[in-house]
């Protein structure tokens, strides 16, 4: 099972950017191994919402990627079903992960209701709402990521508000029911992202707010427990965020995000990529396109330890998106070229948030795009390969 979790673009920060590698010359004029891949929008109207956040696959004919919809690839053919909690018109609900068990089992979590937390899962035919932990509904509960190894074994990590205090939760299904394993509470934080590549390692990252900056946060399971990890924080930054993370092994885990040294506007940010080899975590030099002033990575998706993908976007002053996708190959991180759709070249907004490798070589990326063919909206996006390794 290959699954990747949602991660969300950064709300909007107080920053610019420390470089931890000096920009490099842009892709975009070569030829792009992805290709952009025609994929349906739940909502139609001109001011709905279809971002793809999430996305989780059982096999390369069970491939699901959720937000402010919810769609499904049968290996010929993208489909989009409801489910409860995405709203394509409100931007404020939308399912954060999505995990794929088979074609007749998956799991979806987003942000909480009247009724509490989301938590929805697929029967092979629809979508219904599950019963997840009986938080009270005042403590404003919601599910921000999924992961997990099996039917048994799956992880669902988000955030409560009680008496106005933040307070974070990890909760487990075990198959029968959700128990919390862990809480985390003091100071504002948020979850991104999270991954799973045994039942003794998963990892779950996001920021931590404090003295008025963003730090880099993520916690990692070791079988018995929830340990805060011990991040180095990036030279001459001001704030930081993981937006997404990849478990490939107990001494190989990979999270990418943004560094930012202090000015308005995520179109000053700069990639960031930590590796955990097992002992410590470390930051690892990463590129950043010459062409616009800012880069945020979002996520991570591999084929082997040696041909891994860190995905998201980069901004200009003008608020314009462009797709952004780098390449590990064993050595070093390097951007490769990706398509950007112009469907209205007045406003381009494409971004890149979640990905799944349901076999070898064959890579899907999805995000976003602002308009697309029969869709004046914000719509879905995704990019394919299956020439990786």
């Amino acid at each position: 099972m290959k699954a990747s979790i949602r991660t969300l673009r950064s709300f909007a920060v107080t920053a610019a950017v420390a470089i931890l590698a000096g920009s490099i010359p842009a892709a975009r004029a070569q030829k792009s191994i992805f290709e952009v891949v025609p994929t349906p929008n739940g909502h139609k109207s001109d001011i709905a919402q279809n971002a793809l956040y999430a996305s989780s696959a059982s096999s390369p004919n069970d491939i699901w990627a959720v937000g402010n919809t919810t769609i499904h690839f049968d290996g010929k053919t993208w489909t989009a079903f409801p489910a409860p909690g995405a709203d394509g018109e409100n931007a404020s609900f939308y399912l954060r992960g999505v995990l794929a068990i088979s074609p007749t089992l998956a799991w979806a979590g987003g942000g909480g209701d009247e009724q509490g937390q989301i938590i929805d899962k697929w029967n092979g035919e629809k979508w219904e709402r599950a019963q997840g932990l009986p938080f009270p509904p005042a403590w404003e509960p919601q599910v921000l990521t999924l992961t997990g190894t099996g039917e048994d074994d799956i992880w669902a990590s988000g955030e409560v508000q009680i008496k106005g205090n933040l307070g974070y939760f990890v909760e487990h299904w075990d198959g029968k029911l959700w128990t919390v394993n862990s809480s985390f509470g003091g100071g504002v934080a948020w979850f991104y992202g999270s991954s799973q590549d045994a039942k003794n390692d998963a990892w779950v990252v996001g920021y931590q707010w404090s003295e008025n900056s963003r730090i880099p946060l993520a916690i990692g399971y070791d079988g018995s427990q929830w340990i805060i990890a011990d991040l180095p924080f990036p030279h001459g930054a001001i704030s930081a965020e993981l937006l997404g993370v990849l478990a490939l092994a107990p001494d190989n885990v990979w999270a990418a995000g943004w560094q930012n040294s202090g000015t308005d506007g995520d179109y000053t940010n700069q990639t960031l990529i930590y590796h955990f080899d097992g002992n410590s975590w470390e930051i690892v030099p990463s590129p950043n396109s010459s062409e616009h002033e800012g880069n945020t990575l979002a996520g991570l998706v591999a084929n082997s330890p040696r041909d891994i993908y860190a995905f998201g976007y980069s901004t200009d002053g003008d608020g314009f998106g462009y797709t952004l996708v780098e390449h590990w190959d064993g050595t070093e991180w390097k951007i490769v070229p990706s398509p950007n759709p112009e469907h209205d070249r007045q406003f381009i907004e494409n971004q890149l948030f979640t990905g799944v490798a349901p076999s070898a070589g064959n890579v899907w990326i999805f995000g976003t795009q602002y308009f697309a063919p029969h869709c004046r909206c914000i719509a879905t996006l995704a990019l394919h390969t299956t020439a990786g390794e």
